[in-house]
């Protein structure tokens, strides 16, 4: 107790002694990367015309000076000048002095005087482009931070803006089935994705099948991705990482949004609890398809036959984003977070009171899952050159479903025989999580990051439950489904090396350690990245990354479903691992355009997937018994082309990819592609804005169509006769591609005076685009033939149908700002 009192006292002494205070030192650095330094310690953001900093390099040295002088040593002997406005510092470049020729003496401002000093100086406030920093001065490959504005305008189904639809139109990243918000990123599965909310795993993220995500857009602030090279500090999946990171909430007024679409609706609200100290963020999303949906139902139960069964359906999801953050100085703050995710579906069909029948029946089905997350943490400068954060976590996935089944005979009302057959299905996973991350610049061309975290799982994988009542007697029977508690351990270092003013490195390393059943298995992830400067706007990057998955989630269906289950790696069975090497070539064209090539090759290892007809095994069947073990391939090259500013904004991107999959126990052991190896993508993204009142926004996507798998032929036993045709003949595994995909989408924003009209346009030209195909009976041909003893057997080369979903889809919302 009194080394943590001594620690306090220290802390405090040390706040006092530097709040407010910077330290600074920088030769020939260029100007972006000093910025970044200023922000870091004085909390205030630089804004600026994006052709202010070109070519300038920043000689200072500053100790303990406080932010105005900070800013005049930078910008002694330049052009540019600076005014500091609340949070941000707004940069301009001083005026020169224009004479004008006196042309009337009797002219009151050229009186006494041969010239006059002309000109008026505006602040301009446009941002600098973090992705273009990104992109030419880090060492990170295929990295990317979305804001809140870039989610926006992405035309989207229904007019939802989401930042999973508006990764799809990064080149490498595949979308997975039309309209939904999957993410296969360069030849993997949706799994391999670590989805975060302020660093904190999310396993669940979306809603409706993948219609929608679980990230409303209100909450956000900006998000980062990784997709090629990762940071040391994330490890645990085997594809991408993105972290969103949420609203703090204004410090100086009460401010928020209201958004009224055609199916949901969405509230954001913002402002100071204790002004400059506390602030909170409130944001909820609402759908409401169960209303919608309502008048359908009841015109089609109304139509329906006196011995017709009605039938009743549901659907409706949840989002709710709470933030409170408290200001103790411009060092140290603390904040707790909470999010709230759900879906409600249920279904099926009844007898109604009102319709004369001999008999009652019911057949309903209800399913619930959602996401819940619980943060807080504490943020601390401790020098002007070591920041820490500190934070405890509880985050769960939960999805429970039910069939229920009655029936009984009626007699004047009365209900006779009566049985009722009720299964329940709950699989789940939570986390208890505590962790700390430390950032330490020792000096300007130095910078190392290092932390360490501990997760508590608890998974579910499975349970069932079975209720029966006959005669009067009720039977309870319960599944023995297991759940496992596993301890994974995680700790991680890395260096940011500044040689010079062309040559950057970056050296990581991961360690990670998962314990279960009394087994621990272990991990060792290095991570080595550099960007060298062939010109001041010309870079190229080389990288190596591996990653280490515990952790996957077994699923049926290429959509999300409550049905998908999160297991750990048990046993005898090894965690996941990727090996990546990637490199890049950037151009700065006249800071207007930010072209990219990058390649990558990517080699996996333990891959998990369902065995060859597992569903002919026993039910009672041990999950990881069904599972086969494998690896992987996947190459490819993404080339990009973005403009971020000025009235037109946008980019170009074009992917080749190439994905595989190989599995002992599945396709015979034979290679067979992944299923979204979708070998060419191009995304065109394109914003105008207009005027002051109208923006528009287009978005075109192509892409090869996704791997499927068709049997050539089918056969029949001779005893069945010709009608019985549906025993398929086994084929390879993914062995045919879907026609080409492309689809254009629009959208129109309308500016009032109190907030804006968006009206949206999907799929514009109304290409239907295949997602499935099906067996046409009807037109398939037959072959029959004897045998050997004269007996005939049938086969049939099938014929297929194209299944198409989504023709062009208007949609309309109003937001209104206050």
């Amino acid at each position: 107790m009194f080394r943590l009192i001594c620690l306090i006292l220290v802390l405090c002494v040390a706040e006092s002694v530097y709040a407010g205070k910077i330290t600074l030192k920088s030769v020939d650095r260029p100007a972006e990367e000093v910025f970044a330094e200023v922000m870091r310690q004085s909390g205030k953001n630089f804004i600026y015309s994006s052709d202010i900093l070109k070519g300038l390099k920043v000689r200072v040295d500053v100790k303990n000076k406080s932010l105005g002088k900070t800013l005049r040593e930078l910008f002694k002997g330049t052009d540019i000048e600076y005014k500091i406005k609340g949070d941000n510092i707004l940069l301009m470049r001083r005026k020169k002095e224009k004479f004008v020729p006196k042309r009337s003496i009797s002219d009151p401002r050229l009186r006494d005087t041969d010239s006059i000093k002309v000109g008026i100086l505006r602040d301009v406030i446009v941002d600098g482009s973090r992705n273009k920093t990104l992109a030419m001065n880090s060492t990170d490959i295929g990295a990317l931070n979305v804001s809140k504005d870039m989610i926006a305008r992405t035309p989207v189904i229904f007019g939802e803006s989401d930042v999973i639809k508006t990764l799809q139109f990064e080149p490498g990243v595949s979308g997975g089935v039309e309209g939904t918000a999957g993410l296969y990123v360069h030849g993997g599965n949706m799994d391999e994705n670590l989805y975060m909310l302020d660093n904190i795993p999310l396993y669940q993220v979306n809603h409706l099948g993948g219609l929608f995500s679980a990230f409303n857009t209100e909450a956000i602030k900006n998000v980062d991705f990784y997709k090629s090279t990762f940071p040391a500090k994330f490890d645990g999946r085997l594809s991408s990482f993105m972290d969103v990171y949420t609203r703090d909430g204004s410090n100086k007024k009460l401010n928020g949004s209201i958004r009224l679409g055609l199916t949901s609706g969405a509230a954001h609200f913002e402002g100071p609890l204790y002004k400059d100290k506390t602030t909170f963020s409130l944001s909820a999303r609402r759908s409401w398809y169960e209303l919608l949906t309502l008048p359908a139902v009841a015109i089609a139960n109304s139509i329906n036959d006196k011995e017709d069964d009605d039938f009743s359906f549901g659907y409706a999801f949840t989002d709710v984003n709470a933030k409170i953050t408290h200001k103790f100085s411009n060092r140290s703050r603390v904040y707790a977070l909470f999010y709230y995710g759900e879906d409600y579906l249920n279904n099926g069909t009844h007898t109604p009171e009102d319709k004369k029948n001999d008999y009652y029946d019911k057949d309903e089905s209800r399913l619930r899952w959602g996401n819940i997350v619980a943060s807080a943490g504490w943020i601390y400068d401790f020098t002007p050159s070591l920041w820490g954060k500190v934070c405890g976590a509880f985050t769960r996935y939960y999805s429970t479903m039910s069939t229920l089944t009655e029936s009984a005979t009626l007699n004047d009302g009365e209900k006779l025989n009566f049985t009722s057959n009720k299964v329940s299905s709950h699989n789940s996973i939570s986390d208890w999580i505590i962790k700390a991350d430390f950032e330490w610049r020792s000096s300007m061309i130095n910078k190392l990051n290092f932390g360490a975290s501990m997760t508590f799982h608890n998974f579910l994988p499975s349970r069932d439950s079975r209720e029966l009542v006959a005669d009067g007697v009720t039977t309870v029977l319960e599944g023995n489904g297991m759940d496992y508690k596993a301890r994974e351990f995680n700790i991680y270092a890395e260096d940011n090396l500044s040689l010079g003013d062309r040559l950057k490195l970056n050296f990581g390393l991961h360690y990670s350690l998962f314990n279960i059943t009394g087994k621990t298995k272990f991990g060792l992830s290095p991570r080595i990245a550099f960007n060298y400067h062939l010109k001041d706007n010309v870079a190229i990057k080389g990288g190596y990354s591996r990653t280490v998955q515990y952790i996957h989630q077994l699923s049926q269906s290429s959509i999300s479903l409550p049905t998908d289950q999160w297991v750990p790696v048990i046993d005898s069975q090894s965690p996941q691992v990727a090996d990546k090497i990637a490199v890049g070539a950037y151009w700065n064209a006249g800071n207007m355009f930010v072209v990219s090539v990058e390649g990558y090759y990517k080699w996996m290892k333990h891959l998990v997937d369902y065995k060859d007809e597992y569903y002919l095994l026993p039910p009672d069947m041990q999950w990881n018994a069904v599972l086969a073990e494998g690896k992987g391939t996947s190459k490819g090259v993404d080339f990009k082309i973005s403009k971020e500013f000025g009235k037109v904004s946008g980019q170009i991107s074009y992917s080749l990819l190439w994905a595989d999959r190989q599995f002992a126990e599945r396709n015979g052991g034979r290679k067979y592609p992944a299923r979204f190896d979708n070998r060419h993508k191009i995304n065109v993204l394109v914003n105008w804005k207009i005027n002051d009142k109208w923006e528009l926004g287009a978005s075109w996507t192509g892409m090869s169509g996704n791997m499927i798998t068709l049997p050539t032929q089918c056969w029949v036993d001779p005893g069945l006769a010709p009608w019985h045709y549906d025993m398929l003949l086994k084929t390879d595994i993914n062995n045919f591609r879907l026609p080409f995909y492309h689809r254009l989408d629009l959208s129109f924003t309308r500016h009032t005076s109190h907030g804006y009209w968006t009206f949206g346009l999907y799929n514009a030209y109304c290409n239907m685009n295949t997602i499935a195909v099906r067996m046409d009976y009807s037109n398939s041909r037959f072959i029959s033939a004897p045998d050997e003893n004269g007996y005939y057997s049938y086969k049939m080369i099938p014929v297929f149908q194209k299944i198409k979903l989504l023709p062009t889809i208007p949609s309309v919302s109003y937001t209104w700002l206050f």
